[in-house]
């Protein structure tokens, strides 16, 4: 499952996926190792450090009742299983590029105090709507973005109301309330 912790976090998430093998075809996680960006707010003076995770779920989908598959592509997470899915692997591909370019990112509410980014452009220029969802505070001063899950949408989202990346920051990094949706 996970090698080695790359960052001191308070939390337990995974900071480094092992490989994962389906017959003799290896799929590397090292994409999603952790990783820590800064980032300076284009106004004021203010620099943020934030540390980001990534859940099995952004390559893997939940188990479908009547399905019969083989064990070895079944994830092997102790506590969650789920199916491998190569889809969902090949899409986790752009997120570091995602989490590097979150401030530019259209940001949302994704419910459950869930924040979620989403829409990407593929190698060959086909537009995918791609629901980045994450979750985020702050930790023995360190301020956490945990990429919960990541998959396609079939469809675009309904209105959603957006949220400011900047306003997530600085209210993580001032211990202020964090943007909450609308009622």
């Amino acid at each position: 499952m996970a090698n080695k912790r790359l960052f001191n976090l308070a939390d337990h998430e995974v900071q480094q996926w092992k490989s994962f093998y389906i017959d003799e075809t290896e799929f590397d996680f090292s994409h999603l190792n952790a990783c820590k960006h800064t980032f300076q707010h284009p106004e004021r003076n203010e620099s943020y450090t934030l540390f980001f995770t990534f859940s099995h779920h952004v390559f893997t989908r939940g188990l479908k009742e009547e399905e019969n598959l083989d064990l070895l592509s079944i994830y092997p997470y102790p506590s969650d299983q789920r199916a491998f899915d190569v889809t969902r692997f090949e899409l986790s591909k752009h997120l570091p590029q995602i989490v590097e370019l979150l401030p530019e990112k259209f940001c949302y509410h994704g419910g459950y105090s869930r924040y979620c980014s989403c829409k990407i452009t593929q190698d060959d220029g086909t537009e995918i709507v791609y629901q980045v969802v994450y979750r985020v505070w702050k930790e023995r001063g360190k301020m956490r973005f945990h990429i919960e899950s990541a998959y396609p949408l079939q469809e675009r989202l309904g209105r959603v109301k957006k949220v400011n990346f900047w306003v997530i920051c600085y209210n993580l990094l001032h211990g202020k309330k964090l943007p909450q949706p609308a009622k």
